[in-house]
């Protein structure tokens, strides 16, 4: 099968994604805000608010390696791993992050990306939004992961063990960043017409 098809494919499984009512605009906005405000609430100054979004975005990378380590080896062995296998290995990333240096080797570079700003309301401003793409990006590919283990999907499923797992997760994770920007794009638009 062609590229094109897989993209087709993967544009019809996040279109089904987007279109369920966990992922309505204003419910995404008020969720993202609550768990902000929730973290801002737990700590006691703007930089330590700031370190713990650097914390979070880290911790979201965890989670969206290890979706793309599953997903993968589901291609490579083309076979469809049970959804509970799935949700089990996710639910153990914060323990597997605390017993190894994920976020020691991790954070230095990713604080580039967090602490861009020359103030600290410009970089809280921005390691905000970097939370809540990542955040985005790592959910999509969750909800791509339930709809391919889906055993009601299978068949429609299948098409997918015939690419390398490369290829899959590229375009997978392609639709995920291309869907997490058009979201907060039109979040960002909302906002600024309030």
């Amino acid at each position: 099968m062609s590229i094109e098809t897989l993209s087709k494919n993967t544009v019809e499984v996040f279109s089904a994604i987007i279109r369920e009512p966990n992922w309505d605009k204003m419910e995404l906005l008020e969720g993202i805000k609550k768990i902000l405000l929730q973290a801002r609430d737990s700590v006691d100054s703007p930089e330590a608010y700031l370190e713990s979004l650097l914390v979070n975005v880290t911790l979201q990378y965890a989670y969206t390696n290890t979706a793309i380590s599953f997903l993968m080896q589901c291609i490579e062995e083309e076979k469809f791993l049970l959804y509970e296998s799935f949700q089990s290995i996710m639910a153990n990333v914060p323990q597997q992050v605390k017993d190894s240096n994920f976020i020691a080797e991790n954070m230095p570079r990713l604080k580039e990306l967090v602490y861009k700003g020359s103030t600290i309301e410009e970089q809280v401003a921005n390691a905000e939004s970097v939370y809540f793409h990542t955040k985005l990006v790592n959910d999509l590919l969750i909800g791509f992961i339930g709809i391919f283990l889906e055993t009601n999907n299978r068949e429609h499923m299948e098409s997918y063990l015939e690419y390398s797992s490369k290829v899959v997760v590229d375009a997978v994770m392609h639709f995920c960043q291309t869907y997490s920007n058009h979201i907060l794009e039109e979040i960002n638009s909302m906002n600024s017409t309030k």
